[in-house]
């Protein structure tokens, strides 16, 4: 709500024949309690807007089955399932597990959190002290770099080599710690953010190392368990048909890599959204310490905030406080979100790989989606680079059209003075363009994280 507008709305709410005074004190209201703003946050969302709006999302793309949960501190707002679980069957409830992609990312930094916890390693340690054999001579990398996505590791599922690796069902964590270890560094330790899913293959690496034991088992005993939480587990512990089968972009069916090192602590776990609704509210929503670490933003050498905590991001979205991320295997896309301002909940899972969910959203929290406004001032051109991702920008009247090389090609029309937004997928990409009208630099959100893109020097 407007603050220009709440007062006089609710100054319908107090007797006053004074119209002046009764203002006045609204206004007073308003600014010292915050209760008109308070009682639009508890309103919660438009179920049956939400409800609409995520059956004709699903249609639009061709999600053969999905389910969604839309929680209000305990309360359950919305949980229902859409499509079918394979040809002609029900519905999934919010029984029917889903691989979960890089929602597993903060079961794994949870994970690290509770071995520091109990001694068993230090987050300030050299990663060289636990993987000696690839890290030994990189006295500035550790294990909080590997944590906060700013250790400038490669990321191995984009390596040459890799696809030989997926598809052997013996190849071990090691293999694909490996295999980025031996590409060049991105950038120096803590210098930059740059999402890399080897930082997290490495940390369930790291894991195995301090405790003897497999991963999926210390995730168990340190961290599900003690939180009174069953049902997320290793998607390769479970049989092909105990999982909702999904689809590829393509539509096509497509199972997992054979390889389950392959997804160990980056994409590896699968759950239903009633086991994710219990680890949403007993721990993201909970105040505790061990959780805030999870959520908290980092920041990089030279005193930059990144919107990154461990495992979760903590990027705006629409001017709402989110924790979230989101998650991506070839066959399923999902979702998680904690709103603390709202504290309302959110599960969204679907059994098509790579949708774009964060379009969903807006209709979910009840905001506005993105949209064109004034252009910008000099126009962006040329090619830039995240650490990821490479952009090649090329103006074309307002517009920008630009390539990214590990995405695609979208046309990005002006959203305000320094802002871009992708015209197809408004609400999933924007560029920002830097305050002090500098063109050599820009930050891109893509899905719920941001990263930093700078111009490539030719």
């Amino acid at each position: 709500m407007a603050a220009s507008v709440a007062p006089a709305l609710c100054c319908a709410l107090i007797r006053a024949s004074d119209g002046v005074a009764c203002l006045k004190r609204a206004i007073a209201l308003f600014l010292l309690t915050g209760a008109c703003a308070a009682a639009t946050a508890t309103a919660g969302p438009d179920v049956d807007h939400a409800d609409a709006a995520a059956r004709a999302f699903i249609a639009r793309e061709g999600i053969p089955a999905a389910h969604l949960t839309i929680l209000r501190g305990d309360q359950v707002l919305l949980q229902r399932g859409y499509g079918a679980v394979g040809a002609g069957g029900p519905a999934p409830d919010a029984a029917a597990v889903f691989p979960l992609g890089s929602i597993s990312k903060q079961f794994t930094a949870a994970t690290i959190l509770a071995l520091a916890d109990a001694g068993k390693l230090r987050l300030d340690a050299r990663v060289g002290e636990y993987l000696p054999e690839w890290f030994a001579d990189e006295p500035g990398l550790h294990v909080t770099h590997l944590l906060a996505q700013s250790s400038g590791l490669a990321d191995f599922l984009w390596l040459d080599g890799y696809r030989p690796l997926a598809n052997d069902a013996a190849t071990p964590i090691a293999a694909y710690v490996a295999l980025a270890a031996a590409a060049p560094r991105r950038f120096a330790p803590g210098t930059r953010w740059a999402y890399s899913n080897t930082n997290y293959k490495a940390l369930a690496l790291i894991t195995e190392r301090v405790t003897g034991q497999p991963f999926g088992r210390v995730l168990a005993d340190l961290v599900l368990k003690p939180a009174g939480i069953d049902g997320i587990v290793a998607c390769h512990s479970l049989r092909p048909d105990a999982f909702v089968p999904g689809v590829s972009a393509d539509g096509k069916p497509t199972p997992l890599d054979a390889s389950a090192a392959a997804y160990i602590g980056d994409g590896g776990l699968c759950a239903s959204a009633a086991a994710l609704s219990q680890w949403l509210r007993r721990v993201l929503a909970a105040p505790d310490a061990r959780a805030s670490r999870l959520a908290r933003p980092n920041a990089l050498a030279d005193g930059t905030q990144v919107p990154y905590g461990f495992g979760l991001s903590t990027r705006e979205f629409l001017g709402r406080r989110i924790v979230w991320h989101g998650g991506n295997v070839d066959s399923h896309s999902t979702m998680l979100a904690y709103l603390p301002d709202e504290d309302i909940g959110l599960v969204i899972l679907a059994a098509k790989g790579f949708v774009w969910l964060t379009e969903l959203m807006p209709a979910l929290i009840g905001a506005a989606p993105p949209a064109r406004a004034a252009a910008p001032g000099a126009p962006l051109s040329g090619r830039f680079e995240d650490g990821l991702f490479r952009f090649d920008i090329i103006p074309a009247g307002q517009a920008l059209q630009v390539k990214i090389d590990l995405i695609d090609t979208f046309s990005f029309v002006p959203a305000g003075p320094r802002d871009y937004i992708a015209e197809q997928l408004p609400a999933t990409f924007r560029i920002r363009l830097p305050a002090d009208g500098a063109r050599d630099r820009f930050e891109f959100d893509w899905g719920e994280v941001r990263s930093y893109a700078r111009r490539v020097q030719e």
